[in-house]
């Protein structure tokens, strides 16, 4: 029996992002504002984080999949995508669940090689996958075939000229909340470069308020007294000599006798 998730190697939402465009260019889609997922069944081969693999996106009678919209294996010389025939139909119905459904076991087959080879089996379930607490976002397969599913299927540079969700699942053919999770993430990273220079200019201002303050240099007193206060505080001051205790003012002559 297949899990509903693993823990997989680390990618940041970016990294997968990044990832299924390398997809849609390896299949020349790079500029495709909406593509049609199922040209992947004339496919055999995809682009991978492994390098090159062979591929096969495949239908099968509903019953076979009853609980699982869709379910990525690999045998050993291919990837295999297997799609229930009512998602099918709905991809070609336009459907943005079944299109997104796709796109999201591409999201395995691309980059979950690695588990896959040792023997795991990735559905994405009718009801929804459970995905136990312990395992962060960034390790999560789920997560990155969630994130990777709907940056395939969007022209993310297009996408970037949108103003809210609804505009980029009319464009690209995808759910809501796909378009709502590409959207939020994108509106993240254009506020992340302000966010840190607020960051970095209240670590410098705290930084500034911190830093020990520079020590006041003593004047160097001559061994003379005032002559107005009796002070030993006379030090010099340009061509003059002033005492600090009473702020008389000297002049002083080079054979070393004084005068006020």
């Amino acid at each position: 029996m297949s899990h509903d998730d693993y823990v997989v190697d680390p990618l940041s939402d970016a990294e997968v992002r990044e990832n299924a465009r390398q997809l849609r260019k390896f299949l020349g889609w790079a500029d495709a504002e909406r593509i049609d997922p199922l040209a992947l069944e004339s496919v055999s081969e995809i682009w991978t984080v492994r390098g090159k693999r062979q591929f096969r996106l495949e239908t099968v009678a509903d019953e076979v999949l009853p609980n699982d919209s869709g379910l990525t294996s690999y045998d050993g010389s291919k990837l295999l995508v297997r799609i229930a025939r009512r998602i099918r139909y709905g991809a070609f119905m336009g459907d943005g669940y079944a299109r997104y459904t796709i796109g999201h076991e591409m999201g395995h087959a691309t980059q979950h090689l690695d588990k896959l080879a040792s023997g795991a089996v990735m559905p994405r379930r009718r009801a929804g996958n459970a995905t136990s607490s312990w395992i962060p976002k960034f390790k999560s397969a789920e997560h990155q075939a969630m994130v990777f599913g709907g940056a395939f299927l969007i022209n993310q540079e297009r996408a970037r000229l949108l103003s809210s969700p609804e505009e980029i699942s009319v464009q690209a053919g995808v759910s809501l909340s796909a378009a709502r999770i590409f959207f939020e993430q994108v509106q993240e990273e254009i506020a992340r470069p302000a966010s840190i220079a607020r960051v970095n200019a209240i670590v410098e201002e705290v930084r500034t308020a911190l830093a020990p303050k520079p020590t006041v240099a003593l004047p160097s007193y001559l061994s003379e007294v005032c002559s107005c206060c009796g002070q030993q505080k006379i030090f010099p001051v340009g061509h003059k000599f002033m005492c600090q205790g009473c702020d008389t003012v000297y002049d002083r002559f080079q054979d070393g006798d004084s005068v006020q």
